[in-house]
């Protein structure tokens, strides 16, 4: 059975994570280069380079936490927003030229109303918002298991060494030093991804003793100087950031850590929209009663449980102006949502070891007359795992409220779906769904 480091695994899942925050896929795994090479330059101990690296990989683990609320307060793209807030200012002109450009297409009545709310509780909404993501992000860490010094960086990145952060205003010394130190190199990558390594280092540099450590400003920029930001594009740099793991690996068979992992990234999918609650946790639990039911066991019963947890994984990348939108859908927002699963799928092949998962993934929407989507297949090339998680999905999503909807009984929903049969879903899958316990849980 095959091994890979935690870290490879977080690594190719914080794809997701960069996504919902608007970065290019790879800036947790760039923001990790850089938290390395900078704890190496001060001479932190080789022990606490595990938690840098934990503490990088994962700091955006309660960005989709805000997602809805960020889009209720602007009424606009999430993704766009948190992409220009992250270089933005801090000033209040910068706040509300950001403010200001990222009105609503709106009548001018409308766009004025939301400024003024703005202007009357925009710093008490975006403590809250803020507050939100970061006591989210360190309860994702803990339930990886991951150290409480950890969960405390995560929860404390957005502080700045001033006190002018956020939520807590904690300032200087009182900020965790591995919140401080991934906080810069963040910051670094953003801005040389944006603007460019020159700008990168000039933002860096006039952030000194304000937004950022100036004890941890200086060494990142001499590292700048010596070629830092070329390395980024280094073939070995994915090698460097895992040795910081150690010799700490997961079997593939030790199925209470994987699922430990993949469960806590079902629930940063869900909390992405308040529609969808647990919606990737109910998925699983009835897709695996259905896979025993069914007579799957070993590898492939686990394969389907680790796939329906992450199915919607590819959502991360949708706005919640889809999302949550409660009036129809336009072509092209039809044509967002209908890559979702092409973005499971992308993410969960970085890992070698879930090539199955990754398939399952990627056939949730897919129908047996090749009507679904992403990529029209066949029934003859839906297995009976891919069959599995495609009838769990549709039952939950049916059984669940929508924003377009309200929640059918189990009985409506399972009549419905037996209509389905032999075109869209598989008939001896759906047969099954009354005999398993879980529908409810």
């Amino acid at each position: 059975m095959g091994r890979l480091r935690t870290s490879e695994l977080l690594a190719a899942l914080s794809v997701a994570l960069d996504l919902t925050e608007g970065q290019r896929a790879g800036h947790a795994l760039h923001t990790a280069y850089l938290a390395l090479k900078l704890a190496d330059r001060i001479g932190l101990p080789q022990e606490t380079r595990r938690a840098v690296l934990y503490t990088a990989l994962l700091k955006d683990a309660g960005c989709s936490s805000n997602a809805a609320a960020v889009t209720r307060i602007f009424g606009i793209n999430d993704q766009e927003l948190k992409a220009r807030q992250s270089v933005a200012g801090r000033s209040v002109l910068a706040m509300a030229y950001l403010s200001i450009r990222s009105l609503p297409n709106e009548p001018l009545p409308l766009q004025l109303r939301r400024l003024i709310v703005l202007a009357l509780s925009g710093t008490r909404e975006r403590r809250a918002v803020e507050e939100l993501r970061c006591e989210r992000g360190a309860d994702i860490a803990r339930k990886i298991g991951c150290s409480d010094e950890v969960a405390q960086a995560i929860m404390d990145l957005h502080e700045h060494w001033d006190g002018r952060g956020l939520p807590r205003g904690l300032r200087g010394d009182a900020i965790p030093l591995l919140s401080r130190i991934v906080t810069v190199s963040a910051g670094l990558d953003i801005f040389a991804s944006v603007r460019g390594p020159a700008v990168a280092r000039q933002v860096v540099r006039e952030r000194s003793g304000s937004w950022y450590d100036p004890d941890l400003t200086a060494p990142l920029l001499e590292l700048c100087d010596g070629g830092l930001l070329d390395e980024l594009a280094s073939p070995s740099l994915k090698e460097y950031v895992f040795s910081a793991d150690g010799d700490r690996a997961i079997a593939f068979s030790d199925d209470a850590h994987i699922d430990r992992i993949a469960s806590a990234f079902a629930d940063i999918v869900d909390a992405k929209s308040p529609w969808t609650g647990r919606h990737s946790q109910r998925v699983a639990a009835i897709a695996e009663g259905l896979a025993r039911r069914l007579g799957l066991s070993g590898d492939r019963l686990r394969d389907v449980r680790i796939g329906a947890l992450l199915h919607d994984l590819g959502k991360l990348g949708v706005p919640n102006t889809i999302l949550d939108k409660t009036e129809p859908l336009a072509p092209e927002e039809w044509a967002v949502i209908k890559r979702h699963p092409q973005l499971s799928r992308e993410i969960l092949r970085q890992i070698e070891l879930f090539a199955a998962v990754a398939e399952i993934a990627a056939c949730h929407h897919e129908r047996l007359d090749g009507k679904g989507y992403f990529r029209g297949l066949s029934a003859e090339s839906l297995g009976l795992s891919a069959r599995v998680v495609a009838v769990a999905d549709v039952f939950e999503a049916m059984t669940s409220e929508r924003p377009y909807r309200p929640a059918m009984t189990e009985e409506r929903a399972l009549a419905i779906m037996r209509k389905s049969s032999g075109d869209h879903l598989a008939a001896e899958v759906i047969a099954a769904l009354s005999d398993v316990d879980s529908l409810a849980a």
